[in-house]
């Protein structure tokens, strides 16, 4: 499970500079936006993060550990279809695509790492998993 966990991690994190440089590049180069339009886009980002509660719904229907590869799958989604939408609404919609898939892995991964780890594990599992994320060659 650590392993499966860690892969997450790293993935979802992978995923999350991708689209942070892609955005960087792509959004002011090719689409032109501003900081007005910046400040949309960051703020439907934020919109999936409120809905990450929703996950328990569709732990109704799909495997916890399914969900958490369908979620950075999702998010990978987002990211690959970025440059095929050169719009504002373009960039609007992958980002909540990519932006749903992040917070649902996040949200997935740390469930998974509560459920399969004791309580003297968890502080341990979570923090090597959060110092990989934090290497800076994921970030």
């Amino acid at each position: 499970m650590y392993s499966f966990l860690l892969l997450l991690c790293i993935t979802m994190i992978a995923g999350l500079q991708a689209w942070r440089t892609v955005f960087n590049n792509y959004a002011v180069d090719e689409i032109g936006i501003a900081g007005f339009q910046i400040g949309i886009v960051q703020s439907v980002r934020e919109i999936s993060g409120f809905l990450a509660s929703l996950v328990v719904y569709l732990l109704l229907l799909v495997k916890e550990h399914r969900l958490a590869a369908l979620s950075v799958l999702v998010m990978g989604v987002g990211v690959g279809f970025t440059g095929l939408f050169p719009s504002f609404g373009g960039l609007v919609f992958t980002t909540l695509i990519m932006s749903l898939g992040f917070h649902y892995s996040k949200t997935v991964n740390k469930s998974l790492t509560l459920q399969h780890f004791s309580q003297k594990q968890v502080p341990v599992v979570m923090g090597r998993i959060k110092s990989v994320g934090a290497l800076p060659i994921l970030s």
